[in-house]
This record gives structure tokens, sequence and C-alpha cells, in this order.
């Protein structure tokens, strides 16, 4: 048994399909690995920006409903709307509501002050100050968001995510309380 060859451990060539399968293997997880974590990221972005953009809506359609009336205004890079809103307190306190809708950056934002505090058109220096209710705006159709038609305001855009996601849409319709006397004091 001098020249017997011994039959221990794997080949050369056993070594180099093992390696290849295994490779295979891991090739195909990471695949799949890879598509669920991107898809779990598109998910998670439509998700978000679709409830920025009903926070939005919600904001400003309570806000014209619980008002005495509103005033919209075209301004440079933007639009401007102004409300005077009905509080929920025990006792009725009006305060003044408005949003602003930059065509330049994309965005509306909301601000509140106290009643008999007329609101201005902001500076783009003020309205770094103002909350940010949802960014990613781009009008439905035209160059408007807000349209207002009598006493209705309608609202009416997408909301992109900033990737190649499907944008989401708000479109609604609001006016402001039957039978309170209109107070401009806000605007």
């Amino acid at each position: 048994m001098n020249g017997a060859r011994r039959e221990d451990g794997f080949t050369l060539t056993e070594m180099i399909v093992a390696s290849a399968i295994f490779s295979l293997v891991i090739l195909v997880a990471g695949g799949i690995f890879l598509g669920q974590f991107r898809a779990q990221q598109q998910v998670s972005a439509v998700t978000s920006t679709t409830t920025d953009a009903q926070l939005a809506g919600t904001s400003i359609d309570e806000g014209i409903r619980n008002s005495s009336g509103f005033k919209l205004t075209a301004v440079t890079g933007g639009q401007f709307l102004v409300a005077r809103v009905a509080g929920g307190a025990s006792t009725l306190q009006w305060t003044c509501r408005a949003w602003f809708y930059s065509s330049t950056s994309h965005t509306i934002r909301t601000k509140t002050t106290t009643p008999g505090t007329p609101m201005v058109a902001p500076t783009a220096a003020q309205l770094a100050n103002w909350t940010l209710v949802v960014d990613g705006v781009q009008p439905r159709t035209g160059t408007t968001v807000f349209s207002a038609s009598g006493a209705n305001v309608t609202v009416s855009f997408n909301a992109t995510t900033g990737d190649d996601y499907r944008p989401v849409a708000i479109e609604f319709s609001s006016s402001p309380l039957a039978g309170v006397t209109e107070n401009s004091t806000c605007y």
C-alpha cells in the first residue's frame, strides 16, 4: 500500500464547484434583500408624503370651515391664504391663520396669530419661521394651489416624494361658516 492514494478531503475541482454554488446562493439572497430594502424605502417615502399631504389638507380644510371668511392673494413667489378662524375653547375665541404656498421652494407653510393682528404676506426670511406643513408641492393643474370662487376655496396639489414615485394627489373645496358675520381684522 505504499503507492495507494488517500481519498480524504476535497479536490480542487470540488472546492471550485462548491464555491460557485455558494456564491450564486449569496447573490440571489442579496438581490432579494436589496429588492425588499428598496421596496420598503419606497413605501416609507410614499407613506410619509401621504401623511404630510393629508395633514396639510386637513389643516387648511378645518381652518376655512371654521372661519368667518378668508382672503386669497397672489404674491411674488406664491399664494397667501388668510382666514379668521374660530377656536375650539369653551368660550369662542378667534385667531388669524394663514397658509403660504411657495412656488419657489414648493412648500406650504402656516402661521397663527392672535385676533386683531393683521397678517401680511411674509418675506422669505419671515417665511423660514413659519411652520412647514408639507414640502414637494406642485399644483395639479396650472400654477396655483389655492383658488377661490365666491365663498369657496379649492385646494389642489400633488405632493412628491423627491424620487420617481407617484405623487400624492390632494384636492378638495371648503367654505366658511354660514351665517357668521365677517370680521376682516386678520387681513
